[in-house]
């Protein structure tokens, strides 16, 4: 079996967060509106830190 050139380099965490679709994140963020009132931790910070954990 054959390396995948676009995964080599990446830790399997950012694999794994390379396969959600950010257009998919947000028209979710924009259908809540829950950005709304953020500053600093947005919602895709915050899906990634729970993915992570």
């Amino acid at each position: 079996m054959g390396k995948n050139k676009y995964f080599s380099t990446k830790s399997v965490f950012g694999q794994l967060i390379s396969l959600i679709d950010d257009s998919m994140i947000q028209k979710a963020i924009e259908k809540y509106n829950s950005d709304r009132y953020v500053k600093r931790f947005k919602s895709q910070d915050h899906l990634f830190s729970m993915i992570f954990c």
